[in-house]
């Protein structure tokens, strides 16, 4: 299974399909994409990098970034490398390449040994077509050298704004992708973001070695968004006035996890079918939910900032953010999550004064005291009884509520201390690390055999598990514990035993599945007296963080100028016009407002209406400025709303 001499081995680089990229790129893009056409600048940025070019890719949220290296890769041969950050976004590209029958892997800073070691044997073979990585694994410098074996012919760089220490997201070992640049002086890399200022996009290509200056960009704007912010006390009532008026599929952004239950369950007391979804849920919860709502059970998912990434749902029609992000460029990737169908969306803020207020404590947390950071990296090297002078490489299930409880730390501060210890690369933090159980044969069909004629109660299980998973023997694959009850007719805890029992049999590999975040230490244990702290940097660092949430008040306060205008400027895109639709431009037409009003009383003025009904009545008319002038009567309570009908406030009892 193992190859025992694999810096002796050298894989053969696939040759491309044919000379004529053009044609290449639209047969594979029919075939394993199912499309005819590209999305706007994606058949740009896919024949730069064919033609060998270092390049950056600017793509909103929604505007195809992974097929932008998935085809080119496919076309090159070869294994594309695939660094990105997060491990659940990673399994998911995977799967969805496998589905359409590419060879993929993923290798995070979470894998042991072994599966890392069949991930890069199949890879140094030429088996695995992309090869994504986590980039803590670049870290580790044996691991570097054992990928300038494989046959990589492009590097893809996956939110590519993580290798900007003035971004929003830094991860520090982004960093090392330009080492791993040298082992493949003819491949071109391919870095791709859906969010950066004009000052992480020079940093991008500085950090990365572009040969050449090189980027694609596509317009934020987004025409079919209506973005809307509302200074608004009573959030909880204007949230359920516009899923009423709005309708269709929703995302509700909180800043917690208990606020996400809490919301999903008075959504629930309001017949509104609605999900909760958090870091706090293990992998087959987080999964379920997910696809509750991708398929419409549930209209509405209320979630904190884990949730969103790598999600392509097309229908959805209204973003409501309950409490404000701490960037605009993480509010515009939460908001871009709307109206991928190219239908109108709703992206809506709703605020109040102590909102504000709390942004602005959030950045005091963020920024804790450097003795304290000292403290907590003690703490933690402590608590696993790392001794000073080792732990290198070390990886563990990080339990800060046990750590802090033990060491009586403020968990907040220690949240935010890690953060620090990351961006100094002492420490690597996997916040969204979870992944469901996965399985690997060990042993060859005749063993397996023989053990089932031996052990006949564990037929079932083995059966089941060889006829729902293909490429067991090759490779660990992802496995359902509840799944493989079921159609078994075993209980998943049995199910669990039981593969326990064969892993300890050595037929199988079995790693049970992963809730817990994972810490992964960078570095030998130093004493906490010699942290190496740059000042400068940690001022500068506290100095963007707080331009960014002061961008976020000052885009909330701004009721003068289009939202879209505001969002566009900020991201350093000048050709613009106001969009016409947002609260700010529909605030600029009083006098259609006022017109509007009078009809909508004298409709009022003989029955109660419903919703659908006043809709066909006004179709002639924008439904933001018509929806919003009956808002306007309704919180003016000249309009009343009961029983899911409109009705003037005279005509009732």
């Amino acid at each position: 299974m193992y190859i025992k001499n694999l810096f002796n081995f050298k894989a053969t680089v696939l040759k491309p399909l044919s000379h004529n990229f053009k044609d290449d790129i639209y047969l594979a893009l029919k075939k394993y994409w199912g499309f005819s056409q590209f999305r706007a600048l994606q058949e740009d940025i896919v024949l730069s990098v064919l033609s060998k070019k270092d390049t950056l890719a600017l793509l909103p949220t929604g505007g195809g970034k992974s097929l932008c290296f998935q085809l080119p890769g496919l076309i090159l041969g070869g294994t594309c490398l695939v660094v990105s950050p997060l491990i659940a976004l990673m399994n998911d590209q995977v799967k969805n390449l496998k589905a359409k029958g590419i060879s993929a892997v993923a290798i995070s800073a979470a894998m042991n040994f072994k599966e890392i070691e069949i991930a890069l044997n199949n890879a140094a073979l030429g088996h695995v077509q992309f090869l994504y990585v986590s980039p803590e694994r670049l870290q580790n410098d044996d691991f570097k050298k054992r990928l300038s074996y494989l046959p990589i012919t492009l590097i893809a760089v996956d939110e590519a704004h993580c290798i900007s220490q003035w971004g929003y997201d830094f991860r520090p070992s982004y960093l090392q992708i330009a080492d791993v640049r040298n082992y493949f002086p003819d491949a071109s890399v391919v870095a791709l973001t859906a969010s950066a200022t004009a000052d992480v996009v020079e940093d991008i290509q500085l950090k990365l070695n572009f040969k050449h200056k090189h980027s694609y960009r596509q317009s934020f704007s987004r025409n079919n968004l209506r973005y809307v912010v509302q200074l608004e006390e009573d959030k909880i009532n204007r949230l359920l006035k516009l899923i009423t008026n709005i309708g269709g599929s929703g995302i509700v952004y909180v800043r917690n996890r208990k606020k996400t239950e809490a919301i999903a369950q008075l959504l629930k007391q309001q017949k509104i079918s609605s999900v909760a979804y958090h870091a706090g849920l293990t992998y087959t919860q987080r999964q379920t939910i997910q696809q509750q709502w991708i398929d419409n059970h549930a209209q509405v998912i209320c979630a904190t900032n884990a949730f969103g990434m790598g999600i392509d749902k097309p229908d959805v029609r209204f973003v409501v953010h309950l409490d404000l992000p701490d960037s605009l460029e993480a509010y515009f990737q939460e908001a871009g999550r709307g109206g991928r169908d190219g239908k109108t969306s709703y992206s809506s803020v709703f605020f109040t004064g102590a909102d504000k207020l709390r942004l602005m404590d959030n950045y005091a947390i963020a920024f804790p005291e450097i003795e304290f950071i000292k403290q907590s990296y003690q703490a933690i090297c402590n608590y696993y009884q790392i001794a000073v002078g080792a732990g290198s490489g070390l990886c563990v299930d990080f339990d800060i509520e046990r750590i802090c409880n033990s060491y009586n730390l403020q968990k907040k501060l220690v949240y935010n201390s890690i953060k620090f210890l990351e961006k100094e690369n002492y420490v690597a933090f996997l916040d969204t690390g979870f992944e469901s159980s996965k399985v690997m044969m060990l042993a060859n069909k005749d063993d397996i055999y023989n053990f089932q004629l031996k052990n006949p109660k564990y037929e079932p299980l083995i059966k089941t598990l060889l006829r729902s998973y293909g490429g067991l023997f090759e490779n660990y694959c992802f496995v359902s514990e509840k799944e493989i009850a079921y159609r078994t007719k075993i209980n998943a805890i049995t199910v669990t035993e039981y593969l326990q029992v064969l892993d300890k049999n050595q037929l199988l590999s079995y790693i049970g599945q992963s809730t817990i975040p994972k810490l992964i230490f960078l570095q030998d244990r130093v004493n906490a007296k010699f942290l190496e702290f740059s000042p400068v940097n940690y001022n500068k660092l506290k100095q963007i963080y707080l331009q960014r949430i002061t961008s976020v008040i000052d885009y909330i306060e701004n009721n003068k100028v289009c939202r879209q205008t505001q969002l566009l400027t900020y991201f350093n895109e000048f050709d613009f016009k106001d969009c016409g639709y947002c609260d700010v431009c529909i605030s600029k037409k009083p006098k259609k407002y006022l017109k509007i009003k009078q009809q909508l009383l004298i409709e009022l003025k003989t029955d109660p209406l419903s919703l659908k009904l006043l809709s066909l009545k006004f179709s002639k008319h924008s439904n933001e400025v018509w929806i919003k002038a009956l808002n306007q009567l309704v919180d003016d309570n000249i309009v009343l709303f009961e029983n899911d009908l409109y009705s003037l406030k005279n005509k009732t009892n």
